[in-house]
């Protein structure tokens, strides 16, 4: 079957990652390319230092970060142009790479991520509020694998409403926000979801006996200003100072015509 391109796109896909603030987007890499990337992916997990995200239920998911600077194989993965060139028609904007990283969650047993969004932990301002995450599937990941749900729209409605500060935690969602729609999306290897950083999601528990093995790749408004926060520390650059633009090789420019 065909790939998809950012030249095969169709403006139906944009118009619904605009309005929804996330889209499914199939067949991105080939089944070579994601048998490398696959390899790749276990290598580094059994090499480097993991983080873990531990709850009272259990093991939410383990992850290796900024395998762009770890492997050259997954760097390509970050700078792929299918990737980035879907990624700037959907932002409709210049991008830079911020970050990636190898997302693992583990066999049966493995606890659900809580609604939440990504962008209190980013640390920049200035530019267009277009960042969004290129989260590629590695295996197949049906609903049993831990997949992904989405609240449509949410991600234009940020008026300060969408969560409350229990306990010090910015991310508890409101009562109403808990029982809004969602649109949970399976994807076979080599799908990609894209969201908005203001995009409300989850993910399911693992009730497989297969791990599930993505990597998620954020991209950013190419004028974004590096301006940590108290939030934003495990994401915070070493060698940046607070006003300076993102601008070396750890933060390349991306998109159709690099």
């Amino acid at each position: 079957m065909n790939l998809t391109t950012p030249e095969t796109l169709s403006a139906e896909t944009v118009f619904h990652y605009r309005s929804r603030g996330f889209v499914h987007v199939p067949r991105v890499l080939s089944g070579e390319e994601v048998k490398e990337l696959l390899a790749e992916a276990r290598t580094q997990l059994g090499q480097e230092e993991k983080i873990s995200w531990d709850q009272e239920d259990g093991n939410v998911m383990d992850w290796v970060p900024r395998p762009d600077q770890k492997s050259e194989t997954l760097r390509r993965l970050a700078l792929h142009p299918r990737i980035t060139g879907i990624a700037e028609r959907l932002a409709d904007r210049k991008l830079r790479m911020f970050k990636s990283e190898i997302i693992l969650k583990r066999t049966s047993g493995a606890a659900g991520t809580p609604l939440h969004y990504d962008e209190p932990v980013f640390p920049w301002s200035g530019g267009a509020p277009v960042t969004l995450t290129a989260w590629v599937a590695l295996v197949d990941v049906p609903v049993e694998r831990g997949c992904m749900s989405f609240v449509p729209g949410s991600h234009l409605s940020h008026d300060g409403t969408l969560f409350t500060e229990a306990d010090g935690n910015p991310y508890v969602p409101r009562p109403e926000l808990t029982w809004q729609p969602r649109v949970t999306v399976p994807l076979r290897a080599g799908d990609c979801t894209f969201h908005h950083a203001r995009t409300v999601h989850m993910a399911g528990t693992n009730a497989s006996g297969e791990e599930r093995i993505s990597v998620a790749t954020v991209y950013m408004d190419a004028d974004s200003v590096y301006q940590p926060s108290a939030l934003s520390y495990g994401n915070n650059v070493e060698g940046m100072e607070p006003g300076e633009r993102f601008a070396d090789d750890r933060f390349p420019v991306v998109g159709l015509d690099q």
